[in-house]
């Protein structure tokens, strides 16, 4: 679909070759109220800049013509503004660092004998923090305007929130040739597209009505057509609709949706040594007394993966998305140091690549490679595969034949270019054994793209999760994306790894490049609110309305459990790990056991949660009944299928009710997201589409609270509880817990 372009205050850049694979078939390019289009060289192949002024509405769109055909592209009026934060401290040398500069720092400038910093504020509040003398100030918390950095410290906050909100939107009924939407207030402009094409809605008062076109525009690649809704008043933005379509008609059963219709996706990611070993033969831990048990490799494999997909484990939790992680060669000898306890390590987890294609031999073959995605394909699951294209291992024939490919370990002033992850985002190395390629040479992208494209035209993979996007420039996720939609005929869903700011996470999803990213800035609010006694509602809130704003009200972005990066949600949660500590260290000096048991609850808070909001739900392999550990290697423990406790067992229990759920409700993949509450302990969250709503409940206190009373008129609704007491009469949640309710009307009593 055509992703929307999000306009800056100083311009955008659009490049038509996201839109259009052959930018030479394209004959003009129209456009709506207030944009300002620069194509003088009408030359299409280089990107053009789009401009909006002063009178343009929120929300708007340009056209691009072929051959007569219309293809839409929405286009979103910033609502950024000039802010100045004034440094009002005793340092001298004093920089600043925040989520609008990418937490990179940046110097302040001297205005009528003050330290201030003038940035360009997007809409909603974003943290910061000063730097005097080359270390970060330490705030205690009673500062004015500071918050919770999730780590034990404290950052400031600047606030740009709307003095007014916008109006919203809601599903109304569904027609025999289309169905109805409300508004909550007068819209000044609105954009109603049928896949990639305006059609028009027809208003009577706060109603509108859309009826489905009779021609057909099915998108080549599914069944579903999407229909989307986009539209802005005086104060925004509103947010934004989404309605499935299915042979003309509106879809009410997910059970009509396929496995390649992305909101449908529930991923399950496996480290692929640390999950099962199906095949002791290619058990070969690397021969070097140098690397503890914990850093080499285990002997999970390929067919400990197809053993647990042929043995129903996937299908018994729900999971219709299967993640693997890279599986390409890698080097047999230990790379890398850990001080203490000292430990060198192998490439068990597949991301120091010596190879783009080949299969590691001690993970399995090509052949059986080909059999897990047929078997999982037969019972009607997606894989996607973990790709490296940033680096590659020092043993790599590409980096031995032309070590010119890479960029430089030393930077100018001669210091060592490694785990420069901001200042040096797109140039630096992992570390020095891993060259960081160099993407500006037209070469480099040329051959790791087609080093990618391989796996999915040599196999009938579903997507890529891309390692490392940040560092990756976008050249190289255009050419490939361009180079995967050319070659194959099925939808291919990627996703990509950034951490840091909203916009450098969402300036690599787009038509063009990636479907999603994951959220870490969602997750690492979850993680405060939930694993915390004293959790931040708050600040959940903020930053799920953030995302939305952000990414779209029906976004893909992968709201994970936990990950390979990071110590388990379910330690800190318990206090076996601190906040306050270095996780990794942890992992490696001391045994992590599980000291408050009431963490199970908070960690089925969190799936609850990541079931329940819109993106794609991921769970982090172990999550499913609770694994513990800190953080890398130990949060990558060998998979427990055998001897669970029995609350281990309870909350994979849980997770599959999660997850049927999820798969099984249409208000959760395609619903309105309202909070109608983040104070005094509770969190509350409605889903909504058309005829089901579904309210989830996030009680923080110790006290069981009544949540619904069932009225006289029960009995023409459909009711599913979960994880609540219920009475006769009522519904409550329990303490410290969560509790779900969905509401239908019954279909003999809709009209």
């Amino acid at each position: 679909m055509t992703t929307p372009i999000y306009s800056s205050t100083s311009g955008t850049e659009v490049y038509t070759s996201d839109y259009l694979l052959d930018v030479n078939q394209l004959d003009s390019i129209t456009y709506g109220k207030g944009i300002l289009f620069n194509e003088d060289t009408r030359n299409y192949n280089e990107p053009l800049k789009i401009e909006m002024d002063s009178v343009a509405p929120y929300v708007s769109h340009v056209t691009l013509w072929t051959d007569g055909v219309r293809n839409d592209i929405p286009v979103f009026k910033s609502s950024s503004r000039m802010m100045t934060i004034v440094y009002t401290g005793n340092s001298k040398n004093v920089k600043l660092k925040g989520e609008f500069t990418n937490w990179s720092t940046v110097d302040l400038i001297e205005e009528n004998g003050q330290l201030v910093y003038n940035a360009t504020i997007p809409q909603g509040k974003f943290q910061y923090i000063f730097v005097e003398n080359g270390k970060e100030e330490k705030l205690t918390g009673s500062e004015p305007q500071v918050i919770s950095n999730g780590m034990g410290g404290f950052n400031r906050v600047i606030d740009n929130s709307r003095t007014a909100a916008p109006a919203q939107l809601a599903y109304g009924k569904i027609l025999d040739n289309g169905f109805t939407f409300t508004t909550t207030g007068a819209l000044e402009n609105i954009v109603v597209l049928y896949e990639n094409q305006m059609i028009s809605a027809s208003q009577n008062g706060n109603s509108y009505t859309v009826e489905l076109p009779e021609k057909d525009f099915t998108n080549r690649n599914s069944q579903t057509q999407l229909v989307r809704i986009y539209a802005s008043d005086a104060n925004g933005r509103t947010n934004d609709l989404l309605v499935p379509v299915q042979d003309g008609n509106v879809v009410q059963d997910p059970s009509q949706l396929a496995r390649s219709d992305f909101h449908n996706q529930v991923l399950y990611f496996m480290m692929v040594d640390r999950f099962l070993d199906g095949d002791p033969s290619n058990t070969k831990p690397v021969p070097d007394p140098e690397i503890l048990p914990k850093a080499n490799y285990m002997g999970g494999d390929l067919a400990g993966v197809l053993a647990k997909i042929k043995d129903g484990y996937f299908e018994e939790l729900g999971i219709n998305t299967i993640w693997l992680s890279p599986i390409t060669q890698n080097p047999e000898g230990a790379y890398g140091l850990w001080p203490e306890p000292r430990t060198k390590f192998s490439g068990y987890h597949g991301y120091w690549p010596i190879s783009n294609t080949e299969i590691d031999y001690r993970f399995g073959d090509e052949q059986l490679f080909k059999e897990i995605i047929e078997e999982a394909h037969n019972r009607d699951m997606n894989v996607i595969l973990d790709y490296v294209a940033n680096h590659v291992h020092e043993e790599h024939p590409l980096y031995k034949e032309h070590p010119e490919w890479a960029t430089n370990l030393y930077l100018e002033d001669g210091s060592l270019n490694t785990e420069r992850w901001d200042d040096q985002r797109l140039t630096t190395w992992f570390d020095t054994f891993m060259p960081t390629l160099d993407f500006s040479k037209p070469e480099v992208v040329e051959k790791m793209t087609d080093s990618a494209l391989y796996w999915v035209t040599n196999y009938e993979l579903d997507g890529f999760r891309h390692d490392a996007t940040k560092h990756v420039p976008e050249v190289y996720w255009r050419t490939l994306t361009k180079k995967v939609r050319s070659n194959t005929d099925r939808p291919i869903y990627q996703i990509g790894e950034t951490y840091g700011s909203y916009d450098l996470i969402r300036s690599y999803v787009s038509t063009g490049m990636l479907d999603a990213q994951f959220d870490f800035n969602q997750y690492d609010a979850a993680v405060s609110a939930f694993a915390k006694a004293d959790g931040d509602f708050s600040n959940l809130a903020e930053t799920l309305y953030k995302g939305l704003e952000y990414y779209g009200h029906h976004h893909l972005m992968g709201n994970i459990s936990g990950n390979q990066d990071r110590a388990r949600f379910i330690s800190y949660a318990s206090g076996d790990v601190s906040f306050e500590e270095d996780a990794k260290k942890a992992g490696w000096t001391r045994e992590i056991g599980m000291s408050d048991t009431t963490a199970f609850d908070r960690l089925g808070m969190l799936q609850a949660f990541n079931m329940t909001v819109p993106g794609v739900p991921v769970i982090y392999y172990g999550d499913e009944y609770g694994s513990i550990g800190a953080n890398d290697p130990d949060n990558r423990k060998m998979m427990k299928f055998k001897d669970l406790s029995q609350r281990e067992l309870n909350l994979k229990e849980l997770v599959q009710e999660l997850v049927e759920l999820r798969r099984n409700s249409m208000s959760l993949l395609y619903g309105t997201t309202q909070i109608l509450s983040d104070t005094n302990g509770m969190f509350v969250l409605e889903r909504t589409y058309f005829g089901e709503k579904t309210t989830v409940y996030f009680n923080e206190n110790a006290i069981l609270l009544n949540v619904f009373t069932k009225s006289s008129n029960a009995d023409l609704m459909e009711i599913k509880v979960l994880n609540a007491l219920e009475t006769d009469k009522k519904i409550q949640v329990k303490p410290r817990n969560f509790a779900i309710i969905q509401t239908k009307l019954k279909e003999s009593t809709q009209e």
